[in-house]
């Protein structure tokens, strides 16, 4: 079997386009969902982290969540996170 026969100017775009997709993607997904201990841990573990973090709900008060989340997702994440800066946010709005 042949190898394939690319220029070296269209293996490097290949190249960029793949550690994008496999590694600044997932990377960028945990920074938003605020799960900064993880993202952190990404570095050290080769992005194997910030793929499982990917599949992870967001802190209620980052920007995934408050964007992305509707009510009952954001719910579930206030649940598993406890109280929040959105909380408090809305309690000083309030008075």
């Amino acid at each position: 079997m042949a190898p394939l026969a690319v220029s070296n100017g269209v293996a490097i775009a290949y190249g960029i386009g793949l550690w994008v997709v496999l590694i600044v993607g997932p990377a960028t997904i945990t920074a938003l969902k605020g799960q900064w201990a993880l993202f952190g841990a990404g570095w050290f573990t080769l992005g194997i982290v910030w793929w499982i973090t990917v599949f992870r709900l967001a802190r209620p008060e980052s920007w995934w969540a408050r964007h992305l989340y509707g009510p009952g997702k954001l719910a579930r994440a206030q649940d598993r996170y406890g109280a929040t800066a959105v909380d408090e946010e809305s309690r000083v709005n309030e008075a």
